[in-house]
């Protein structure tokens, strides 16, 4: 992977791993007591893309760090170069599952979304939530209205960036989260893995 396309702000988690969608929003209005900290989380690890079968570029390095406030800061460098730092952020979901919001360190700049899971070597796969072409539509706007969103708008282009209009809350996120009308539109079949450098116990439980 080229050093130039490491970006920083809000395209990051997306463009550095060859993506050509993804869903943002204005920032959520997150509390620290809604967020969770899994064990295991930070670390310095090697960054591939996610499913490997599409990769056609070397692994990168990224290292997560806990800064406080159960707030992570993911950077991506390759050789001397640095990326800027990107924040991250784990809100668990009604049914479990942990929900990445990515930022830029400036809070008034958009969020992006991942699904987060551990994988077997310790590891962490993100993926990116996205929108899919087919269900941008009449139905997926009253959703998102439904749970706290002023607007919507759907992207063209070479990349198709979805944005949500207003800052949703913690509880906004969960029931649109939990919303059929929501996850049948939803697409995440890509995004990144990162992979520990180090090696990790086979079973570290989520906190």
């Amino acid at each position: 992977m080229k050093s130039s396309v490491l970006r920083a702000g809000l395209l990051s988690l997306a463009l550095a791993f060859g993506l050509t969608a993804c869903l943002s929003s204005d920032a959520p209005d997150l509390a620290t007591e809604d967020l969770a900290e899994p064990a295991g989380f930070a670390g310095a690890y090697y960054a591939t893309d996610f499913p490997e079968e599409k990769s056609t570029t070397a692994a990168i390095d990224g290292t997560m760090e806990a800064i406080g406030a159960r707030t992570f800061r993911l950077t991506f460098s390759e050789g001397e170069h640095k990326d800027a730092p990107i924040l991250v952020r784990l809100l668990r979901l009604n049914d479990g599952t942990l929900l990445g919001i990515g930022t830029d360190p400036d809070p008034t700049k958009p969020a992006v979304y991942a699904i987060v899971t551990r994988a077997s070597d310790g590891g962490w796969v993100f993926r990116s939530v996205d929108f899919r072409s087919g269900s941008r539509d009449g139905t997926l706007r009253d959703a998102l209205m439904r749970h706290g969103a002023k607007g919507v708008t759907f992207g063209t282009g070479d990349v198709e960036l979805n944005e949500i209009k207003g800052s949703l809350t913690a509880a906004n996120l969960r029931a649109l989260f939990s919303d059929p009308d929501f996850t049948r539109a939803l697409e995440t079949s890509k995004g990144f893995r990162l992979s520990p450098k180090a090696p990790t116990g086979p079973d570290i439980a989520l906190q």
